[in-house]
């Protein structure tokens, strides 16, 4: 490495079982409590980290989200999940660039 350049190396697994529990922890969460912001914080947050752990699949990052809304037909609470999907795919996408964005420019 040269003078402030900043390297991250990633496990593919880690990062793999980090997004597994976070969907997880996001479906179950949205079933135990009608706290939206505190819900929102936690999509942002969550996809933002693994947006800045695997920058170049940001995209796959905001699937996480996705969690949410299926939880919800899973186990069959119906009403308007269409919507709050677009909203929380919406809410995923911005965290996880978010989180590319702030990996890429700490790295330059």
């Amino acid at each position: 490495m040269r003078g402030s350049e900043v390297r991250f190396r990633t496990s593919g697994a880690a990062t793999l079982a980090f997004g597994v529990a976070a969907a997880i922890f996001l479906g179950r969460f949205e079933l135990h409590t009608d706290d939206t912001g505190v819900e929102v914080f936690l999509i942002l947050l969550l996809t933002g980290v693994l947006g800045f752990l695997l920058p170049k699949r940001a995209w796959l990052a905001a699937l996480v989200g996705l969690s949410v809304p299926v939880a919800e037909v899973v186990w069959g609470q119906m009403s308007g999940v269409a919507m709050m999907a677009l909203v929380v795919i919406g809410l995923s996408l911005a965290g996880s660039y978010t989180g590319a964005l702030i990996r890429k420019s700490v790295s330059r």
